[in-house]
Protein backbone atom coordinates (compact mmCIF):
# COMPACT_ATOMS: atom_id res chain seq x y z
CA UNK A 1 0.00 0.00 0.00
CA UNK A 2 1.30 3.43 -1.00
CA UNK A 3 1.67 5.41 2.23
CA UNK A 4 1.38 8.69 0.31
CA UNK A 5 -1.53 7.83 -2.00
CA UNK A 6 -4.95 9.42 -1.84
CA UNK A 7 -7.57 7.56 0.21
CA UNK A 8 -11.17 7.26 -0.98
CA UNK A 9 -13.86 6.90 1.67
CA UNK A 10 -17.23 5.76 0.32
CA UNK A 11 -19.97 6.97 2.65
CA UNK A 12 -20.30 10.32 4.42
CA UNK A 13 -21.96 9.09 7.60
CA UNK A 14 -20.42 9.23 11.07
CA UNK A 15 -18.05 6.30 10.45
CA UNK A 16 -16.70 7.76 7.22
CA UNK A 17 -16.45 11.20 8.79
CA UNK A 18 -14.52 9.83 11.79
CA UNK A 19 -12.05 8.04 9.53
CA UNK A 20 -11.67 11.08 7.29
CA UNK A 21 -11.01 13.45 10.19
CA UNK A 22 -8.35 11.20 11.74
CA UNK A 23 -6.59 10.52 8.43
CA UNK A 24 -6.69 14.14 7.34
CA UNK A 25 -5.35 15.22 10.72
CA UNK A 26 -2.43 12.84 10.21
CA UNK A 27 -1.59 14.47 6.88
CA UNK A 28 -3.18 11.95 4.52
CA UNK A 29 -5.05 13.05 1.41
CA UNK A 30 -8.69 12.02 1.68
CA UNK A 31 -11.72 12.20 -0.62
CA UNK A 32 -15.15 11.33 0.80
CA UNK A 33 -17.81 10.27 -1.70
CA UNK A 34 -21.52 9.74 -1.00
CA UNK A 35 -24.55 9.12 -3.17
CA UNK A 36 -26.74 11.31 -0.97
CA UNK A 37 -27.37 14.99 -1.47
CA UNK A 38 -25.52 15.95 1.71
CA UNK A 39 -23.33 14.37 4.43
CA UNK A 40 -24.80 12.62 7.45
CA UNK A 41 -25.78 9.11 6.39
CA UNK A 42 -28.41 7.82 8.80
CA UNK A 43 -27.78 10.84 11.04
CA UNK A 44 -30.20 12.48 8.66
CA UNK A 45 -32.52 15.47 8.60
CA UNK A 46 -35.31 15.92 6.05
CA UNK A 47 -36.73 19.32 5.20
CA UNK A 48 -40.44 19.66 4.60
CA UNK A 49 -42.66 22.54 3.47
CA UNK A 50 -42.76 25.81 5.44
CA UNK A 51 -39.23 25.28 6.86
CA UNK A 52 -40.22 22.06 8.65
CA UNK A 53 -37.26 19.94 9.71
CA UNK A 54 -37.41 16.24 10.71
CA UNK A 55 -34.65 14.03 12.14
CA UNK A 56 -35.91 10.99 10.26
CA UNK A 57 -32.93 8.68 10.81
CA UNK A 58 -30.95 8.28 14.03
CA UNK A 59 -32.89 10.06 16.77
CA UNK A 60 -30.04 10.72 19.19
CA UNK A 61 -26.62 9.50 20.31
CA UNK A 62 -25.07 8.58 23.64
CA UNK A 63 -21.43 8.84 24.73
CA UNK A 64 -19.83 6.21 26.97
CA UNK A 65 -16.37 5.70 25.48
CA UNK A 66 -13.99 8.42 26.76
CA UNK A 67 -12.87 9.33 23.23
CA UNK A 68 -16.38 9.89 21.97
CA UNK A 69 -17.46 11.53 25.22
CA UNK A 70 -14.68 14.10 24.86
CA UNK A 71 -15.81 14.83 21.31
CA UNK A 72 -19.45 15.24 22.40
CA UNK A 73 -18.32 17.57 25.17
CA UNK A 74 -16.51 19.68 22.57
CA UNK A 75 -19.57 19.70 20.28
CA UNK A 76 -21.72 20.78 23.21
CA UNK A 77 -19.35 23.60 24.13
CA UNK A 78 -19.46 24.85 20.52
CA UNK A 79 -23.25 24.55 20.16
CA UNK A 80 -23.11 21.64 17.71
CA UNK A 81 -24.82 19.19 20.08
CA UNK A 82 -27.10 19.42 23.12
CA UNK A 83 -28.64 17.04 25.66
CA UNK A 84 -32.20 15.97 24.87
CA UNK A 85 -34.85 13.98 26.68
CA UNK A 86 -32.67 12.68 29.52
CA UNK A 87 -31.08 9.21 29.74
CA UNK A 88 -27.78 10.53 28.36
CA UNK A 89 -29.26 11.38 24.96
CA UNK A 90 -27.69 14.04 22.74
CA UNK A 91 -28.78 15.50 19.41
CA UNK A 92 -27.12 17.65 16.79
CA UNK A 93 -27.98 21.35 16.50
CA UNK A 94 -29.74 22.61 14.47
CA UNK A 95 -30.04 19.14 12.89
CA UNK A 96 -28.70 15.62 13.38
CA UNK A 97 -26.31 16.18 10.48
CA UNK A 98 -24.40 18.89 12.37
CA UNK A 99 -21.81 16.63 14.13
CA UNK A 100 -20.97 14.85 10.86
CA UNK A 101 -20.61 18.14 9.03
CA UNK A 102 -18.27 19.34 11.76
CA UNK A 103 -16.02 16.29 11.38
CA UNK A 104 -15.92 16.80 7.62
CA UNK A 105 -15.09 20.51 7.73
CA UNK A 106 -12.26 21.37 5.28
CA UNK A 107 -12.27 17.83 3.84
CA UNK A 108 -12.93 17.09 0.15
CA UNK A 109 -16.51 15.74 0.23
CA UNK A 110 -18.32 14.92 -3.00
CA UNK A 111 -22.04 14.21 -2.57
CA UNK A 112 -24.57 13.11 -5.17
CA UNK A 113 -22.12 10.63 -6.68
CA UNK A 114 -23.00 6.93 -6.65
CA UNK A 115 -20.06 4.53 -6.85
CA UNK A 116 -21.13 1.46 -8.79
CA UNK A 117 -17.80 -0.37 -9.17
CA UNK A 118 -14.28 -0.54 -7.83
CA UNK A 119 -11.78 -1.00 -10.66
CA UNK A 120 -8.25 -2.27 -9.98
CA UNK A 121 -5.49 -0.65 -12.04
CA UNK A 122 -2.09 -2.00 -11.02
CA UNK A 123 -1.71 -1.20 -7.32
CA UNK A 124 -4.35 1.52 -7.38
CA UNK A 125 -8.14 1.73 -7.37
CA UNK A 126 -10.42 3.79 -9.54
CA UNK A 127 -14.08 4.43 -8.78
CA UNK A 128 -16.58 3.86 -11.55
CA UNK A 129 -20.27 3.89 -12.35
CA UNK A 130 -22.05 0.54 -12.44
CA UNK A 131 -21.31 0.16 -16.18
CA UNK A 132 -17.59 0.74 -15.59
CA UNK A 133 -17.46 4.36 -16.74
CA UNK A 134 -15.02 6.31 -14.58
CA UNK A 135 -16.45 8.91 -12.27
CA UNK A 136 -15.45 12.25 -13.75
CA UNK A 137 -12.67 14.02 -11.92
CA UNK A 138 -11.60 11.06 -9.78
CA UNK A 139 -7.93 10.08 -9.85
CA UNK A 140 -6.44 6.79 -8.70
CA UNK A 141 -6.65 5.90 -5.00
CA UNK A 142 -4.17 3.81 -3.05
CA UNK A 143 -6.82 2.77 -0.54
CA UNK A 144 -10.62 2.52 -0.54
CA UNK A 145 -12.50 2.51 2.75
CA UNK A 146 -16.13 1.41 2.65
CA UNK A 147 -18.42 2.89 5.30
CA UNK A 148 -21.84 2.43 3.70
CA UNK A 149 -24.08 -0.41 5.01
CA UNK A 150 -22.59 -3.85 4.49
CA UNK A 151 -25.00 -5.06 1.76
CA UNK A 152 -23.98 -2.09 -0.40
CA UNK A 153 -20.30 -2.55 0.47
CA UNK A 154 -20.51 -6.29 -0.23
CA UNK A 155 -21.92 -5.63 -3.72
CA UNK A 156 -18.93 -3.40 -4.53
CA UNK A 157 -16.46 -5.96 -3.18
CA UNK A 158 -17.99 -8.86 -5.08
CA UNK A 159 -18.09 -6.92 -8.35
CA UNK A 160 -14.38 -6.19 -7.88
CA UNK A 161 -13.59 -9.84 -7.10
CA UNK A 162 -12.53 -8.91 -3.55
CA UNK A 163 -13.43 -10.21 -0.12
CA UNK A 164 -13.31 -8.70 3.35
CA UNK A 165 -14.18 -11.55 5.73
CA UNK A 166 -16.95 -10.43 8.05
CA UNK A 167 -18.83 -8.04 5.77
CA UNK A 168 -21.22 -10.76 4.58
CA UNK A 169 -22.05 -11.73 8.18
CA UNK A 170 -23.62 -8.40 9.10
CA UNK A 171 -27.41 -8.13 9.15
CA UNK A 172 -29.63 -5.03 9.11
CA UNK A 173 -33.30 -4.42 9.86
CA UNK A 174 -35.31 -2.10 7.61
CA UNK A 175 -37.41 0.77 8.91
CA UNK A 176 -40.28 2.84 7.57
CA UNK A 177 -40.24 6.32 9.13
CA UNK A 178 -43.22 8.66 9.41
CA UNK A 179 -42.66 12.45 9.45
CA UNK A 180 -45.70 14.40 10.58
CA UNK A 181 -46.61 18.00 11.44
CA UNK A 182 -49.83 18.61 13.39
CA UNK A 183 -51.70 21.17 15.49
CA UNK A 184 -52.50 18.91 18.44
CA UNK A 185 -51.10 19.11 21.99
CA UNK A 186 -47.66 17.72 22.92
CA UNK A 187 -47.25 14.26 24.42
CA UNK A 188 -47.83 13.73 28.09
CA UNK A 189 -44.95 12.29 30.09
CA UNK A 190 -41.99 13.35 27.95
CA UNK A 191 -40.85 13.63 24.34
CA UNK A 192 -40.28 9.92 23.67
CA UNK A 193 -42.45 6.81 23.55
CA UNK A 194 -41.00 3.36 22.85
CA UNK A 195 -42.75 0.04 22.25
CA UNK A 196 -40.52 -3.04 22.52
CA UNK A 197 -43.23 -5.46 21.38
CA UNK A 198 -41.74 -7.10 18.26
CA UNK A 199 -45.22 -7.30 16.71
CA UNK A 200 -46.02 -3.61 17.25
CA UNK A 201 -46.67 -1.41 14.25
CA UNK A 202 -44.71 1.54 15.65
CA UNK A 203 -41.61 0.99 17.80
CA UNK A 204 -40.51 4.59 18.45
CA UNK A 205 -42.31 7.92 18.63
CA UNK A 206 -40.48 11.19 19.26
CA UNK A 207 -41.66 14.76 19.59
CA UNK A 208 -39.24 16.02 17.00
CA UNK A 209 -40.27 19.57 17.83
CA UNK A 210 -38.88 19.25 21.36
CA UNK A 211 -35.34 19.26 19.94
CA UNK A 212 -33.59 22.65 19.69
CA UNK A 213 -33.88 24.20 16.24
CA UNK A 214 -36.86 22.08 15.18
CA UNK A 215 -40.37 23.42 14.78
CA UNK A 216 -42.96 22.50 17.43
CA UNK A 217 -45.78 20.16 16.50
CA UNK A 218 -43.56 17.79 14.53
CA UNK A 219 -43.35 14.06 15.18
CA UNK A 220 -41.07 11.31 13.92
CA UNK A 221 -42.26 7.71 14.28
CA UNK A 222 -40.29 4.58 13.37
CA UNK A 223 -42.21 1.45 12.39
CA UNK A 224 -41.02 -1.79 13.98
CA UNK A 225 -38.63 -4.05 12.04
CA UNK A 226 -41.31 -6.72 11.60
CA UNK A 227 -43.89 -4.26 10.22
CA UNK A 228 -41.28 -2.59 8.03
CA UNK A 229 -40.20 -5.94 6.56
CA UNK A 230 -43.79 -6.95 5.84
CA UNK A 231 -44.47 -3.65 4.06
CA UNK A 232 -41.03 -2.92 2.63
CA UNK A 233 -42.12 -2.57 -1.00
CA UNK A 234 -45.35 -0.67 -0.37
CA UNK A 235 -45.84 2.83 -1.72
CA UNK A 236 -44.65 5.59 0.59
CA UNK A 237 -48.00 7.43 0.48
CA UNK A 238 -49.89 4.30 1.55
CA UNK A 239 -47.37 3.63 4.32
CA UNK A 240 -47.73 7.19 5.61
CA UNK A 241 -51.52 6.88 5.86
CA UNK A 242 -51.32 3.59 7.72
CA UNK A 243 -48.68 4.85 10.13
CA UNK A 244 -50.72 7.98 10.87
CA UNK A 245 -53.63 5.75 11.88
CA UNK A 246 -51.35 3.63 14.09
CA UNK A 247 -49.83 6.77 15.61
CA UNK A 248 -53.24 8.15 16.57
CA UNK A 249 -54.15 4.80 18.12
CA UNK A 250 -51.05 5.18 20.30
CA UNK A 251 -51.02 8.87 21.29
CA UNK A 252 -54.59 9.98 20.63
CA UNK A 253 -56.01 12.62 18.28
CA UNK A 254 -53.40 14.80 16.60
CA UNK A 255 -55.60 17.70 15.53
CA UNK A 256 -55.16 19.06 12.04
CA UNK A 257 -52.35 17.29 10.19
CA UNK A 258 -50.38 19.84 8.16
CA UNK A 259 -47.82 17.48 6.63
CA UNK A 260 -47.18 13.74 6.43
CA UNK A 261 -44.53 11.76 4.58
CA UNK A 262 -42.84 8.38 4.85
CA UNK A 263 -39.24 7.42 4.19
CA UNK A 264 -37.92 3.87 3.76
CA UNK A 265 -34.59 2.93 5.30
CA UNK A 266 -33.71 -0.39 3.73
CA UNK A 267 -30.68 -0.81 6.05
CA UNK A 268 -31.70 1.02 9.20
CA UNK A 269 -30.39 -0.76 12.28
CA UNK A 270 -27.81 -3.51 12.77
CA UNK A 271 -29.29 -6.78 13.99
CA UNK A 272 -26.08 -8.82 13.73
CA UNK A 273 -22.67 -7.18 14.11
CA UNK A 274 -19.37 -8.89 13.32
CA UNK A 275 -17.84 -8.03 16.71
CA UNK A 276 -14.64 -6.42 15.37
CA UNK A 277 -13.81 -2.70 15.51
CA UNK A 278 -13.18 -2.61 11.76
CA UNK A 279 -12.11 -4.77 8.81
CA UNK A 280 -8.94 -4.05 6.85
CA UNK A 281 -6.90 -5.80 4.15
CA UNK A 282 -3.71 -3.72 3.74
CA UNK A 283 -2.40 -5.76 0.80
CA UNK A 284 -5.55 -5.01 -1.19
CA UNK A 285 -5.89 -1.46 0.10
CA UNK A 286 -9.48 -2.11 1.22
CA UNK A 287 -11.26 -1.56 4.53
CA UNK A 288 -14.71 -1.42 6.09
CA UNK A 289 -16.07 0.52 9.06
CA UNK A 290 -19.55 1.19 10.41
CA UNK A 291 -22.11 0.11 12.96
CA UNK A 292 -22.10 -3.33 11.36
CA UNK A 293 -18.77 -3.90 13.11
CA UNK A 294 -19.62 -3.16 16.75
CA UNK A 295 -23.38 -2.65 16.95
CA UNK A 296 -26.31 -0.30 16.32
CA UNK A 297 -25.19 2.92 17.98
CA UNK A 298 -23.88 6.19 16.56
CA UNK A 299 -20.99 5.97 19.02
CA UNK A 300 -20.03 2.50 17.78
CA UNK A 301 -20.03 3.71 14.17
CA UNK A 302 -17.74 6.59 15.13
CA UNK A 303 -15.34 4.29 17.02
CA UNK A 304 -15.29 1.89 14.06
CA UNK A 305 -14.31 4.66 11.67
CA UNK A 306 -11.63 5.82 14.08
CA UNK A 307 -10.28 2.27 14.42
CA UNK A 308 -10.09 1.86 10.65
CA UNK A 309 -8.17 5.10 10.28
CA UNK A 310 -5.67 3.90 12.87
CA UNK A 311 -5.23 0.62 10.99
CA UNK A 312 -4.53 2.51 7.77
CA UNK A 313 -1.99 4.77 9.47
CA UNK A 314 -0.25 1.77 11.02
CA UNK A 315 -0.18 -0.29 7.82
Amino acid sequence: MDRNGTIAIIGAGIAGAAAARRLSGAGRRVVVIDKGRSPGGRMATRRGPDSLRFDHGAQYFTARDPRFAALVEDWTARGIAVSWGGAGRHVGVPAMTAPVRDLLADIDVRCGRAVGRLVREGRDWRLAEADGAALAGDAAFSTVLLTCPSPQSLALLEAAGQDLPGVAEMRYAPCWTLMLAHDGPPFRGGPVREDRDPEATIAWIAENGSKPGREGGTIVAHASPSWSRANLECAAQDVAERLVAALQDSVGPLGEIRHRAAHRWRYAAVEQAVGEPCLFAPEAGLGFAGDGCLGPRVEFAYLSGLALAERVLAA
